[in-house]
Formats: structure tokens, C-alpha cells, sequence
């Protein structure tokens, strides 16, 4: 009996293991810890990214920071992954009153949903810059 529950747990251990293989996410602005620049008149922003490497179910959490403070969260169930998961997320920052000198900060995570494990995470700061004069 202790055999058989050793065996299980090696399995699963193993399994886990090579999920998290090769898992991977990716923003449109470049590797993790990147920066963009936003304008303080950005109404919406899309955070998109690419996810490789899931041979299982996962979800993808998007937790986005104005200033540190958590404003608004995402999730996103992918039951069947591709080899190649395009994800987008609108992001409507209408209301944060967004400034000059201000970083919201996108946190994206890939979860296994079997395990509850993190196996890839992304982090892209947008810098908000002045806005732009307006001509007439």
C-alpha cells in the first residue's frame, strides 16, 4: 500500500513537473519587466500576450496596479490549450485618474488549474507620460 501511494505521488509530482516545461507568457512590449509608455489620457489600455508551452488546463490571472493599488483583476479559463494561446484583455482605466508620473503595473500569471500551481508570470509597467497638447 505505501508503495502504490509513493508511486501516485511520484506521478503526480512528475506531472507537474513537466506541465510547468517550456511554459511560457510573453507580453507584446518585450520579456518580462518592460516598459511602455502610456498617455495620461489612455482610456483603455489592451494588455495582450502570448502563452506557449500548456499541455493542460490553466487560467490566466491579469492583475493590473495603479500605483500599487490593485484595481482591477481578470481571469480566463483555456481547457483545451494550443500550442500557441493569443490572450487579450481590454483594460478600462477611464476612472483611476491616471496622471503624469503615475505606473499601472500589468501582472499576468498562467495557472495550472489541476494543481493550482504558478507556471509562468509576466509583469509589464506602463509609465504614464504628460498628455498630449491639443491642436485646433
Amino acid at each position: 500500500m505505501k508503495q502504490s501511494l509513493l508511486v501516485a505521488a511520484l506521478v503526480i509530482g512528475l506531472a507537474d513537473v513537466s506541465f510547468a516545461q517550456g511554459m511560457d507568457i510573453h507580453n507584446r512590449f518585450g520579456p518580462s519587466g518592460s516598459h511602455c509608455q502610456a498617455s495620461c489620457e489612455t482610456q483603455c489600455f489592451l494588455y495582450e500576450a502570448t502563452v506557449t508551452g500548456g499541455t493542460s488546463a490553466y487560467q490566466i490571472v491579469l492583475e493590473v496596479y495603479h500605483n500599487g493599488v490593485l484595481k482591477s483583476l481578470n481571469l480566463e479559463t483555456v481547457l483545451v490549450p494550443p500550442p500557441v494561446y493569443e490572450y487579450s484583455c481590454p483594460v478600462n482605466m477611464s476612472s483611476w485618474g491616471i496622471r503624469p508620473g503615475d505606473t499601472v503595473t500589468f501582472r499576468a500569471k498562467v495557472v495550472g488549474l489541476a494543481f493550482g500551481k504558478i507556471y509562468a508570470t509576466d509583469t509589464l509597467f506602463a509609465d504614464i507620460v504628460a498628455c498630449e497638447p491639443k491642436t485646433y
